[in-house]
């Protein structure tokens, strides 16, 4: 017998499992996947979610929509990542001069509070912030806005972009409190 041979029969025998997998397999499957959280991992057969824009900056005590994003039928889904940003002059961070507002049906979304008078740039639409994250369901309109309070508008442009994924709205627990 060969030394290979023998070194594996014996790797074999002192850590034989109830059942021998098949060590010809270079990619063995589990027996059984598991179901992570939906609201911290994404399942199996996600959908990403990953929606930018950019318009000019309104005009003074002008509220515009930047973004719009309707959650599809049959899908929930997480946004954990967001951005928003100016590009252009005229405009100190965190002045309150331009407000942006992510909200979800028209109100801030459940358990997000904070994102109703965003005063500073959270990121950028090419790095946006890694947030806790909040749930959205099926048929909802996520909606990301801006308020130019006291910038004169000259060309500037105004971005946003939300983050995260959709799952099958099967997927969800029944039993889960929202």
């Amino acid at each position: 017998m060969r030394r290979e041979q023998y070194r594996r029969r014996e790797t074999l025998r002192l850590g034989t499992p109830d059942r021998i997998a098949d060590l010809t397999n270079p990619y063995p499957q589990p027996d059984q996947v598991a179901n992570l959280p939906l609201w911290i991992y994404p399942p199996i057969n996600w959908e990403n979610v990953d929606q930018i824009n950019y318009i000019t900056l309104p005009a003074i005590g002008v509220e515009a929509v930047i973004l719009t994003f309707q959650v599809p039928l049959g899908r929930n889904g997480i946004i954990n990542k967001v951005a928003c940003n100016f590009v252009g002059g005229g405009w100190t961070e965190g002045s309150g001069d331009v407000l942006w507002r992510l909200l979800v049906d028209q109100g801030t979304p459940p358990g997000a509070n904070s994102y109703e008078a965003i005063k500073a740039s959270l990121g950028s639409p090419a790095q946006p912030v890694g947030i806790a994250g909040f749930r959205i369901f099926e048929n909802q309109v996520i909606t990301f806005e801006v308020f130019n309070n006291a910038v004169v508008p000259a060309g500037q442009f105004v971005g946003a972009r939300i983050c995260g994924y959709l799952y099958p709205r099967e997927l969800e627990d029944p039993n889960v409190f929202i």
